[in-house]
């Protein structure tokens, strides 16, 4: 157990170093500017550039595995969305990650049920992590994209649901 807490704390930090020095080419971004729709890639670009290559690469992860649904593949990228345009802080995100490794009950209880703005501000980033896959789902919709493909984000944690194949690569990654 301590050897498997150790391996993910070394991984995460390795995740978070790269993703804060990711780099985009306007190449990178062919996928996005296919399937997407207009609003579906300027909400793509609300993220931060780790989020984007994150999921660029589950994107890619799924089209290599044969993937040829066009509304998954949509979801893979813009399943973290709801954490783009700073509701949830580049910074935070290792504090997230390992707390809900650790004490998976501790994020929920922190987020609360609503982000009232009279919590404070930290709250709010908790809120915002943990709701992110519907905040998303509700940011596509707005965006224009199909149902299905905000029903692919909202579903994007579930390794049961719908979107199940998306959820397995994005855990891995």
């Amino acid at each position: 157990m301590i050897r498997n807490i150790f391996s993910q704390i070394t991984y995460r930090t390795w995740q978070f170093t790269h993703r804060l020095t990711a780099k985009i080419t306007y190449e990178d971004l062919a996928p996005v500017r296919k399937y997407l729709t207009p609003g579906g890639q300027r909400l793509f670009l609300t993220m931060n550039r780790g989020d984007q290559q994150h999921s660029l690469n589950v994107f890619q992860k799924l089209q290599e595995q044969g993937c040829e649904d066009t509304e998954l593949l949509a979801a893979a990228l813009l399943h973290d969305s709801g954490k783009g345009a700073g509701r949830v802080p580049f910074l935070l995100r290792p504090a997230v990650v390992l707390m809900l490794k650790l004490l998976p009950g501790l994020l929920p209880a922190l987020a609360g049920p609503y982000p009232s703005k009279n919590l404070p501000l930290y709250r709010r980033y908790f809120y915002y992590a943990w709701r992110h896959a519907d905040i998303g789902a509700d940011l596509a919709l707005a965006a224009h994209e199909p149902d299905r493909v905000a029903a692919l984000i909202r579903a994007h944690h579930d390794p049961n649901g719908p979107a199940a194949a998306l959820h397995k690569v994005d855990d891995a990654l």
